[in-house]
């Protein structure tokens, strides 16, 4: 039953994808707009410059399209913010259909004692840059600590407005996905952790029995390798590609710490393999196994390590499965919550780094990548996604405004064409 179960598992196709349909909302004076914008980001804005993109419809009508969010600049030198402007708004205009943006600052800043609205001058300095680029500028917002303000407002109060105006009126049009809470795990969970982990690491069959319907057994009986070992030198590559996938299933209370969770750390534990295990979460079973194999082979490596780079790196690729992003982030959570481990804890703060970030998450992915830092200075892809956040870059399918639309970069995840010879 249990190899039925690991076939089912390869076997099963996604549910056809449903274009949801949109939500109309009318955002009625500044106040307005600034009420939606937690529901056009993944986190809620700190300490930031968003930008929400508008696209004009008919007549004087104009839609949102988005928006963008980028770690706000804390200077006043103006060539500084010059080029700081003008990078973030290069990666505006690589938006398609974008006619125009609101633009806020987000600070920790007040408006008291003076009574102006803080971060105004790097406000400004967008907002000019955008006019130069051909962007119509809708508003030019200030959110600070104690109260907030429109620098078009002539009847802005010194002080500013109360922060009051710009809670939501009922529920967010967008919920944040639930992760587990910091202090959730008991001293159980950690040793039930650390002994899954130590059996991925230590004995042949792993957890031993089934994981999910997969069963934990080496595919020759004569290798006493453990998993890792095996799945480092690409052996029962089957097995490894059903239990990523398993990972990403459903979990019910009452499975965690999942034994699936020790694996996700082990994999992100090694530098080589975390970058097969984050292509995998972000594209599914089909890159999953391609990366898998390649990597086992020397036939196509070049050719598959070029595509993952450019996956991992943010480049020209398709936009990965979000619902798949959400639910790894959860599991990582999960292991972040026991992994004791300062080489284990590391992989998964580097995880949920990249994680973040393909979300779009920058700030939030600057302090996992950080933590696995400090945590181990021997981390690859954490000074990659460091340097990303801090030059604020994000990946370029963040730029895509239907990354269902067939294209050549979609095309790039279909099977070579075979020649006639």
């Amino acid at each position: 039953m249990s190899q039925k179960r690991a076939r089912a598992l390869r076997a099963q196709s996604p549910d056809p994808v449903r274009r949801p349909v949109p939500r109309v909302v009318q955002a009625s004076g500044p106040a307005g707009v600034l009420r939606f914008v937690p529901d056009l980001l993944p986190v809620d804005p700190e300490d930031s410059l968003v930008l929400v993109l508008f696209r004009r419809m008919q007549g004087r009508r104009s839609r949102t399209h988005g928006a963008m969010r980028v770690d706000l600049r804390h200077t006043e030198d103006e060539g500084e913010l010059a080029a700081w402007a003008e990078a973030v708004l290069g990666g505006v205009l690589r938006v398609d259909g974008v006619t125009g943006v609101a633009i806020a600052a987000y600070t920790p800043e007040t408006f008291a004692p003076s009574g102006r609205p803080p971060a105004a001058v790097q406000v400004r300095v967008v907002a000019r840059q955008a006019e130069r680029m051909g962007l119509e500028v809708l508003d030019r917002f200030c959110v600070g600590a104690d109260a907030w303000g429109s620098l078009d407002d002539p009847m802005l109060p010194r002080g500013g407005r109360p922060l009051a105006q710009l809670e939501p009126d009922g529920p967010r049009l967008r919920p944040r996905p639930p992760v587990p809470a910091a202090g959730w795990a008991t001293a159980a969970d950690r040793r039930r952790f650390r002994a899954d982990h130590a059996a991925w690491w230590g004995r042949p069959d792993g957890p031993g029995g089934a994981v999910h319907g997969v069963p934990m057994g080496p595919g020759d009986a004569a290798d006493r390798r453990s998993p890792m070992d095996r799945y480092r030198w690409g052996v029962d590559l089957d097995q490894v590609v059903d239990l990523v996938e398993a990972a990403l299933l459903e979990h019910g209370p009452g499975d965690a710490p999942c034994a699936c969770r020790a694996l996700l750390a082990s994999l992100a534990e090694r530098p080589g393999l975390i970058p097969m295990l984050l292509g995998q979460i972000g594209w599914g079973r089909a890159f999953g196994r391609e990366l898998w194999t390649a990597f086992a082979a020397p036939a196509g490596r070049q050719r598959t390590g070029e595509r993952l780079r450019e996956a991992i790196g943010g480049g020209k690729f398709p936009r990965p499965d979000v619902a798949r992003l959400e639910t790894a982030l959860a599991a990582f959570h999960e292991a972040a919550a026991v992994a004791e481990s300062p080489r284990t804890a590391a992989g998964v703060e580097e995880a949920l780094a990249w994680l973040h970030w393909a979300r779009g998450a920058a700030s939030t992915a600057g302090g996992h990548a950080e933590r696995a830092l400090v945590l181990d200075d021997d981390r690859d892809l954490a000074p990659v996604v460091l340097d990303r956040v801090e030059a604020g870059i994000l990946p370029l399918w963040a730029y895509r405004a239907d990354p269902r639309k067939p294209d050549r970069f979609e095309r790039l995840l279909a099977a070579p064409e075979r020649t006639a010879g």
